[in-house]
């Protein structure tokens, strides 16, 4: 047996944070309310930068029925998510964002449409997609991001800076950890929320391989069931899941979904947070690494 007192791993190896009431783990739930100009991530015949009607309209079940199924869900099992919300959709589906901040969700901002990267951008395209969709989303919904997230996750050299200058306080653009942490930006903080939940997201681990909705399902109980335990002896961590309207909110993948919710819903000390929530008390705690 190996004698953990004697492990040649330092203590100062894991970086250590504290919940709200000595939590042992905190939860959150992202989704994807998206939009593209050409194509989404599903098409039957690939042409790269051609209009895809075809997958467009896949992409448009999402805010048309698929989004609705995922609140019916999460009304149930009383989950607040954070939906990371195409500036666009605001803009077409104002009801759809307003209807999500009533029932107390968190809204972040996810770039005007999906298929327009941030480092393709120049400086001042990348503001003007910032502030753009940012106010799209205040105008629908009547509440003011402070979260980013940037399509596909890529943010440019500039994309911090931008992001303060227009009031956002947190990002998702990174993968570098197991918890939130603050990064300086000048003289001012920036709260990064790594993606956590690379191992439990519907597009890489179900639609994508064409894999069964179980193997979403296997992953994100492990994942949560390994940072739960790591959380009990001391070191609490963050579990996250990735959703996607268009995808999640299809009838095969809903049992999945509510047996990986109703797992972590069976276990003590858990904080049930957004992520919006989450950056705030990480900036307030000013967690460092």
């Amino acid at each position: 047996m190996t004698d953990t007192a004697s492990s040649v791993i330092p203590e100062s190896a894991w970086r250590k944070v504290r919940w709200p009431g000595g939590e042992s783990t905190a939860m959150t739930v992202g989704v994807a309310l998206e939009a593209w100009e050409r194509q989404s991530q599903v098409a039957l015949v690939a042409r790269p930068g051609a209009v895809d009607k075809f997958s467009l309209s896949y992409g448009e079940y999402g805010v048309r029925t698929g989004v609705w199924r995922l609140v019916e869900l999460f009304e149930e099992l009383d989950v607040k998510a954070t939906f990371s919300v195409s500036g666009l959709i605001a803009q077409r589906h104002p009801e759809v964002l307003a209807a999500l901040a009533a029932g107390g969700h968190d809204l972040v901002a996810h770039g005007w449409v999906n298929d327009k990267f941030m480092p393709d951008a120049t400086p001042q395209d990348e503001r003007d997609n910032v502030r753009r969709t940012i106010d799209a989303i205040e105008r629908a919904s009547g509440v003011r991001s402070t979260g980013w997230a940037s399509p596909g996750s890529s943010g440019s050299e500039h994309t911090n800076e931008i992001l303060l200058d227009e009031g956002v306080t947190w990002t998702g653009d990174d993968a570098s950890d197991d918890v939130p942490f603050v990064q300086d930006v000048g003289a001012r903080k920036l709260a990064l929320l790594p993606k956590v939940n690379v191992v439990a997201n519907d597009y890489i681990h179900w639609v994508a391989p064409r894999a069964a909705p179980s193997v979403f399902g296997e992953n994100a109980i492990a994942m949560f069931d390994t940072l739960y335990a790591e959380g009990e002896r001391g070191r609490p961590k963050w579990a996250d899941i990735v959703l996607h309207c268009h995808m999640a909110g299809r009838p095969a993948f809903i049992p999945t979904l509510r047996r990986v919710l109703e797992h972590v819903k069976r276990h003590e000390r858990v904080w049930w947070t957004r992520k919006s929530d989450l950056a705030a008390w990480t900036l307030e705690q000013d967690f460092r690494r």
